[in-house]
């Protein structure tokens, strides 16, 4: 076993501590991940390593053998770094890390990949809710959409509470983050997809739209709704329809309403 890190003041634990601050981590294309599960799916989705700390303990178990083996199968063993539980544990945004935290390369696509899958799309429009983002993703993923485009004012992908919601899903998906309105309309206006937008106000209801023609999904702010430039530019409005007292849906749970509406149309 190599040397544990004992000391706060190791070079190594202030690079990671630096990397929780979202200025670091954009500037060096890089996010950090925490806990076994979501550093399970990054070994199996084939993302890129800097490095993955752990401790002691972790090291010596089952899943920390796993984690050993796939990471060292591809990446320098030196940058596998064993650190004392209580250092870790003050790094941590979470309570229990589990042992271990990983340190990622970002994935980097263009607006102009992502309306290349020819799949169905969805557009994020400042959607402000960590956990409402992650299970977004989640859901996208598993209704099979074809990417992900979300306009600049949305919360940071990579944030740890958005991260932990995905479950390891946002590895499997191409999706771009802190898109301009002008530059997702001047390609939509230039593609063959049409732009389908969720609006309270709408006359068709959700399960009134053909969706085998290719589609971008727009889901808005989870107080404000869609941008009225966005509305403007739709293609189709539509809506699900309430029948309880109550004025609107969790943006997640509406997001997964339409989407499995797709996969319906989509397996028949």
């Amino acid at each position: 076993m190599q040397e544990i890190i004992n000391s706060e003041q190791n070079q190594r634990i202030k690079f990671l501590k630096k990397l929780y601050r979202r200025k670091t981590r954009r500037q060096m294309g890089l996010l950090v991940l925490e806990g076994f599960r979501i550093i399970e799916e990054a070994l199996k989705s084939q993302v890129v390593f800097d490095s993955i700390y752990m401790t002691p303990e972790f090291y010596e178990n089952e899943e920390g053998k796993w984690v050993v083996a796939e990471f060292e199968r591809r990446f320098a063993a030196s940058n596998l770094i064993l650190v004392r539980e209580n250092i870790l544990n003050s790094i941590a945004d979470t309570r229990t890390p589990q042992g271990i935290i990983g340190v990622v390369q970002e994935r980097k696509y263009e607006l102009a990949d992502v309306f290349a899958a020819k799949e169905l799309l969805l557009l994020l429009d400042r959607i402000q809710d960590p956990g409402n983002m992650g299970t977004i993703i989640r859901t996208a993923v598993a209704a099979g959409a074809g990417g992900i485009i979300i306009l600049k004012g949305s919360v940071d992908i990579y944030n740890l509470k958005v991260l932990r919601s995905t479950m390891g899903a946002i590895f499997k998906i191409p999706l771009i983050q802190e898109v301009e309105l002008e530059d997702f309309l001047g390609l939509l206006k230039e593609s063959e997809y049409k732009l389908v937008s969720t609006d309270l106000s709408a006359e068709q209801y959700y399960y009134q739209l053909d969706y085998r023609e290719p589609l971008i999904l727009a889901i808005g702010n989870e107080a404000a709704g869609l941008r009225e430039e966005l509305l403007l530019n739709s293609d189709y409005r539509i809506k699900i329809p309430l029948l309880g007292d109550i004025e609107s849906l969790n943006a997640a749970i509406a997001t997964g309403i339409i989407l499995y509406r797709f996969v319906e149309n989509r397996l028949q």
